[in-house]
């Protein structure tokens, strides 16, 4: 699951500095383009075919890895959860094929494939950068304000306005609950970087936003658990998903882990990621596979985020970048 290699140690001046500069821009869209999905919808009754901002977003991603001139070598797209990823873009496709096409397995091979193209753009070109995982924690600070001001937004109308949203959430996602998952998780990660002791205001900011946003999500139409969805593990296809989906995210959580203790300055949220992969098992098992797009971009990104932390090559002790040197988007997450 972790690679033999011993990985260099590298002094500032010669780390590269992606996770810190404008090349960076790039791992924030996948969370812009899950919101922009969620509320305004490009094609919104165009079904599975429909174009996504997803889309967008994961052709940027690739673009950024595959061109210039430090773009990604071909063993670079290689990651210790290929394996498990094949193996569910194939259940994906068999499921699609056995419903002879119905829009809603349709929608989530879609994006699955989107999703899993960000995955893969943004670990191959951030593992070679020992600040990867600040590359990356923006991008669910984003997704946490944005949904939050939604969400609330939404609560200033009453309660109902909620209820609204949520279905207006989940019919743009092809989820079940999707929006008050989706904030469960990466309000969790955001807690895990708020406890980090460089830790800007801004980030305690964030996942106090997230929490009340998803006790008032849940408070209002609930998170969609239940009992009864461990039935569906007789169906084939479900039991697959579900097995390979629980290898994929216990792989994470493992490397999660093992990140806290190799590096201790991002503690937090290596925990807190390693405490977010069980979550989503969690919302599988008793919530089915409805997460929707959301879930399926958080898995995502935070899946690069600990692949390309775990291969990337180690900052020299105790040091950081200056905040001087951050773009705009780093003082404000």
């Amino acid at each position: 699951m972790f690679p033999l290699e011993t990985r260099p140690v590298l002094l500032a001046t010669r780390a590269a500095p992606i996770a810190r500069g404008r090349w960076c821009w790039p791992a924030l869209l996948p969370g812009v383009a899950a919101a922009l999905d969620a509320a305004w919808p490009i094609m919104p009754a165009a079904g599975a075919l429909g174009l996504l901002w997803l889309d967008l977003a994961a052709l940027v991603c690739l673009g950024w890895a595959t061109l210039g001139e430090r773009r990604v070598r071909p063993t670079d797209w290689i990651t210790p959860m290929d394996g498990q990823v094949v193996a569910g873009l194939v259940l994906a496709l068999l499921h699609v094929m056995h419903l002879a096409g119905e829009d809603e397995p349709m929608m989530w091979l879609h994006q699955i494939a989107a999703a899993g193209a960000c995955f893969y753009a943004l670990a191959a070109r951030l593992r070679r950068d020992p600040l990867a995982p600040d590359a990356i924690w923006p991008s669910f600070a984003f997704m946490v304000l944005a949904l939050g001001a939604f969400t609330l937004a939404c609560a200033t109308q009453g309660t109902d306005a909620v209820v609204r949203a949520t279905r207006l959430v989940d019919a743009h996602w092809a989820s079940d609950f999707g929006l008050a998952k989706t904030m469960l998780l990466a309000t969790v990660l955001c807690v895990g970087r708020a406890a980090e002791p460089d830790a800007r205001s801004l980030w305690r900011v964030t996942a106090l936003v997230g929490g009340v946003s998803f006790v008032l999500l849940a408070a209002t139409g609930g998170v969609g658990l239940r009992i009864s969805s461990l039935a569906g593990l007789d169906e084939p296809f479900y039991f697959g998903t579900s097995i390979v989906a629980f290898m994929f995210l216990s792989g994470l959580a493992r490397m999660a882990w093992h990140l806290a203790r190799e590096r201790p300055a991002e503690a937090g949220r290596w925990r807190a990621a390693a405490v977010a992969f069980p979550l989503v098992v969690v919302l599988l098992l008793f919530g089915g596979t409805t997460g929707g797009e959301g879930v399926r971009v958080f898995s995502a990104l935070a899946g690069a985020a600990v692949v390309a932390a775990n291969l990337a090559p180690r900052a020299a002790a105790g040091v950081r970048p200056s905040r001087e040197a951050e773009p705009p988007v780093s003082h404000a997450a």
